[in-house]
């Protein structure tokens, strides 16, 4: 397989970014590290295709090996999944690791994988291949392994569930009728997809499955982690709350991963600067663009319950807008580093959600919408550009979108049907 048959398969980082996999797959990097650390609470998807498709998922990290030349392969996985990691350690080749890591959160941060497996530090604003390495996400790996134009997202749906799962889902099926297949447990519900920490809050049950969709995680309408989200639902009502009760006291810098190893993250100056600034003297600490936007600064270390991450991704997007760039010097690694880690437990305890099963079984539910709605922008960079009209015939693979730009990717239908609407935004097909 080729860099080429992987773009036209269609294949993006299935963790969450979305950026195009035959693009990142331009470098020579002497490391390729299989991203398995799945670090976000309740999260089990990665963990069920190592169980039951690991020898798709492995042939899809020795064809990125081969393609980008890398001598050593690492697989980051926590060293809680006993049995994933002696399947693994059965099948993977001399050039490959396993390497067990600490069950913390966000391990699954790949400037943070990168270190925990290799020792290397990735400086401020600088890329993977800057110190050799690649990572690459299971549900990646599985696709370009599978070889098959992507069209179906492998999610898991927990929380608040009469029985968690993982489960695969046609691209553009809408949330409303995965969750039809669950029983789930409480009267009013909210919805967060793609994790707790980094996802989204659902306002909209409507909204489709994308390829970069990972979970949707089922909540009472009341739980304490849908109540924060809410609360800071605007930067006006981070910026408000920040000027009423920010202490200064500094502990969501003290326990931001990237601060620990020694990148210019300081989230309680993003919210002094959002304390202190005017509209027409914005102030910015630079350093933040290093920002990763795990939340923890937010969700667990902020004592008095206010929103360093909505301030410090305020900053990121004025940097941006303003071409600002950091020019300081990387600091050492916090010689606190070891004692500052947050284990997935304690995180889990924090955001109140022990109490639920934190696994979900692999399982065919053959879901079979009667509609999908196949998003052209569902990965970084420009949208794809349908190359179908209304009226017109296709079958699941079929090619029904062109990657708009160097940085896109292509879509194919997730179902047999016929193209019933055409926008700017999406491809609906009617089975």
């Amino acid at each position: 397989m080729t860099i080429n048959d992987i773009e036209a398969l269609g294949v993006i980082g299935s963790g969450g970014a979305g950026f195009p996999a035959h693009v990142k797959l331009k470098s020579n990097p002497d490391t390729i590290i299989m991203n398995a650390a799945e670090c976000e609470p309740l999260l089990h998807k990665d963990m069920q295709l190592l169980l039951h498709r690991a020898d798709t998922v492995l042939d899809g990290f020795r064809t990125v090996m081969d393609i980008t030349g890398a001598s050593h392969g690492i697989i980051g996985i926590k060293d809680k999944h006993h049995e994933e990691i002696a399947l693994l350690r059965s099948k993977v080749p001399q050039s490959v690791t396993v390497m067990p890591i600490e069950d913390v959160y966000p391990a699954g941060d790949e400037v943070t994988l990168i270190y925990m497996t290799t020792g290397r530090i990735v400086q401020p604003g600088a890329l993977p291949i800057s110190v050799g390495c690649l990572v690459q996400n299971v549900e990646t790996l599985y696709n370009i392994g599978a070889g098959k134009p992507v069209v179906e997202k492998c999610i898991a749906v927990a929380g608040a569930v009469k029985e968690p799962a993982t489960i695969m889902v046609p691209v553009g099926t809408t949330y409303e009728e995965v969750l039809s297949h669950f029983t789930i447990t409480v009267p009013q519900f909210a919805v967060r997809a793609g994790g707790l920490m980094m996802g989204a809050l659902v306002t909209d049950l409507h909204t489709v499955v994308s390829k970069r969709t990972g979970a949707l995680i089922v909540l009472p309408d009341d739980h304490h982690c849908i109540t924060m989200y809410r609360r800071f639902a605007t930067d006006h009502d981070t910026d408000r709350i920040a000027k009423a009760g920010c202490d200064q006291c500094s502990f969501c810098t003290e326990l931001c991963p990237r601060y620990l190893l020694g990148q210019p993250v300081r989230p309680e100056t993003a919210m002094r600067n959002r304390m202190f600034t005017r509209e027409d003297m914005p102030m910015l600490f630079p350093g933040n663009f290093s920002c990763c936007e795990c939340n923890l600064c937010t969700m667990y270390a902020c004592p008095e319950g206010l929103d360093p991450r909505g301030a410090t991704v305020m900053e990121k997007r004025m940097f941006r807008e303003q071409h600002l760039q950091w020019n300081g010097v990387q600091q050492s690694v916090h010689p606190m580093i070891d004692y500052r880690k947050v284990p997935t437990s304690k995180l889990m305890q924090r955001l109140d959600v022990a109490r639920y099963d934190a696994d979900g079984p692999l399982k065919e539910l053959n879901i079979r919408p009667a509609s999908v709605r196949v998003p052209l922008a569902e990965h970084i960079g420009a949208p794809a550009i349908a190359i179908v009209s209304p009226g017109d015939a296709v079958k699941k693979y079929d090619l029904i979108a062109r990657a708009g730009g160097s940085t896109s990717s292509v879509m194919h239908a997730s179902i047999d049907g016929t193209v019933t609407t055409v926008s700017m935004k999406e491809i609906v097909i009617e089975r």
